[in-house]
């Protein structure tokens, strides 16, 4: 949350201090009739103003002008404040938009809008604090996820390597074909599909169901359906064993590529458990410290999951590419990547891939987890044996 003291006198300042591409102003903005928008609130401390909302996005509308002083282009907007600077009266909003917030400085006379736009907190993740990371590891990852980048033309890839048995965070590298974008390799909050869980949640559906992995279903078993990523078998077990609005928004975290609704740390936090007897183990990015909280999983679901999830390679087709020097517990899949426009989600344009591995399977050291975007439908996560079977060995050796 942005501090109230951070707000006062900090367009001055950051005038000064940031890059232009920090600061933007307007004094003029295309023009909406109060009629079309679907909702508006008058702020209560200054009912000059209004936040409206149109189509899901939210703007700022001046009521006595009548007249849009900011288009509805927000995902967020609240007013904070009135400031009086050398009697001239200035409203104060903060925004949010995609990973930025940006504070809103609007000149009550002209309507003129001055604003800063900086990484939101709840979107960007920083390891600035993070006393864990081991440098030799993250030099050596970073050349190979480099290499593997540019030899599969993906754009982009970011790993998370977590010490199995601390819980401690060892590296987290995030990056993309293009560098030189503005927000290139930032570690996000919302990064990629929670995809590779699907295992969870048929495991737990068929707990809630009396059902087991052996159970036959269009004849199948659901064990089948896991080790194959037989996606429409998974989600009729989803759907069996949980409500249906449940239901609904799990499997959109699990496939919706247009809602990206977690990140490597959090999948690898989740499989880590599974292989240290059910004690979820966090790193919090501070310091050393780990939040732990002891046996989340149930006794009877931890041990279907680690039946589960132990890799055969020869019933588990798309997991024959790891290297037998390992001993594994790991999933991998992929989920078809949409352009934004189009909701419907007819014209897959590119696939995502996730692959996530504890090893070894006993008594694990390192949970790895692996996330890739590629523009292309022809690829497979088979092409992670670049990284992940000489990653492993070499960590493995350490």
């Amino acid at each position: 949350m942005v501090k109230k003291l951070f707000f006062r006198n900090v367009l001055a300042l950051a005038a000064i201090l940031l890059p232009a591409n920090l600061l933007s102003a307007q004094n003029s903005a295309s023009q909406t009739d109060l009629k079309e928008f679907e909702r508006v609130d008058i702020c209560t401390r200054n009912p000059k103003y209004a936040i409206v909302t149109k189509d899901g996005k939210k703007g700022i509308y001046d009521m006595l002008l009548h007249q849009n002083v900011v288009p509805a282009q927000f995902r967020e907007v609240f007013f904070s404040r009135q400031d009086v600077e050398d009697s001239l009266y200035y409203s104060i909003f903060f925004a949010k938009e995609g990973i930025k917030v940006g504070i809103l400085s609007v000149d009550e006379e002209t309507n003129f809008v001055m604003s800063i736009w900086l990484d939101d907190p709840d979107e960007v993740l920083s390891l600035d604090e993070c006393t864990t990371i081991d440098q030799e590891m993250t030099k050596r990852v970073g050349k190979q996820l480099k290499r593997f980048i540019k030899k599969q033309k993906l754009e982009n890839a970011q790993i998370v390597i977590m010490n199995s048995q601390t819980g401690h965070l060892k590296t987290w590298i995030a990056l993309e074909q293009d560098m030189k974008k503005e927000d290139a390799g930032k570690l996000l909050t919302h990064s990629c599909t929670s995809s590779v869980t699907k295992p969870f949640h048929v495991v737990m559906a068929l707990e809630k169901e009396q059902l087991t992995l052996d159970s036959i279903c269009d004849g199948i078993t659901y064990r089948q359906a896991i080790k194959t990523f037989n996606n429409p078998m998974m989600r009729r077990a989803i759907f069996g064993g949980y409500r249906r609005s449940a239901a609904e928004r799990k499997w959109e975290e699990q496939t919706n590529t247009q809602r990206r609704s977690t990140n490597p740390l959090n999948m690898a936090v989740g499989y880590n458990s599974v292989g240290i007897g059910g004690r979820m183990m966090c790193p919090t990015l501070r310091g050393d410290s780990v939040e732990t909280e002891d046996q989340v999983l149930p006794p009877s679901i931890l041990a279907t999951l680690k039946d589960v999830l132990r890799v055969d390679r020869k019933e588990s087709p798309q997991l024959a590419w790891l290297t037998d020097a390992v001993d594994w517990l790991g999933y991998a899949t992929t989920e078809y990547i949409y352009a934004e426009e189009d909701r419907e989600l007819k014209t897959p344009i590119g696939r995502e891939l996730q692959f996530i591995g504890v090893f070894p399977a006993e008594n694990p050291k390192y949970t790895i987890c692996i996330v890739a975007d590629k523009k292309s439908l022809d690829i497979e996560p088979s092409v992670f044996q670049d990284v992940v079977n000489p990653l492993s060995q070499w960590l493995l050796k350490r």
